[in-house]
């Protein structure tokens, strides 16, 4: 019985062991096209973060189910300079939810100016509000 085994377990331990690389089958190589990543629809925010130029900010649905945005810019550097306030309804995940943009240009040093956003785009489900303010 003895004999058996240990001539079980050799058999074994050969189907186990390496084999000659010259009978392994060669992979062939296969032609694979990948496709370019797609292209923002929209140009790329540029500027620098200022979320404390940003103040009075009011996002909310109303009663015909539009979302709106207002609030104020305040600038408190030394020379004129042009924010650029960006609204996003949704989720700030990267989806192909759309955003709102407004330009105010030219607010002096110290000063400071409101702007509105009516009918900003929104997913049927709704979502929270965003909101990105950049000095240019």
């Amino acid at each position: 019985m003895r004999t058996v085994a240990v001539a079980l377990l050799l058999m074994l331990a050969a189907c186990g062991g390496g084999s000659d690389p010259a009978s392994e089958p060669t992979a062939t190589p296969t032609k694979t096209t990948t496709k370019a990543p797609p292209k923002p629809t929209i140009a790329a925010p540029s500027g620098t973060p200022a979320p404390e130029a940003l103040s009075q900010f009011l996002c909310a649905k109303d009663a015909k189910g539009d979302w709106n945005a207002s609030g104020t810019i305040s600038n408190a550097g030394k020379n004129k300079a042009t924010f650029q306030v960006t609204v996003l309804v949704g989720e700030a995940a990267g989806s192909d939810e759309q955003a709102m943009t407004k330009q105010l240009s030219n607010i002096g040093a110290g000063g400071s100016a409101t702007f509105a956003l009516a009918k900003i785009p929104a997913p049927k489900a709704g979502g929270t509000c965003h909101v990105q303010v950049l000095r240019r």
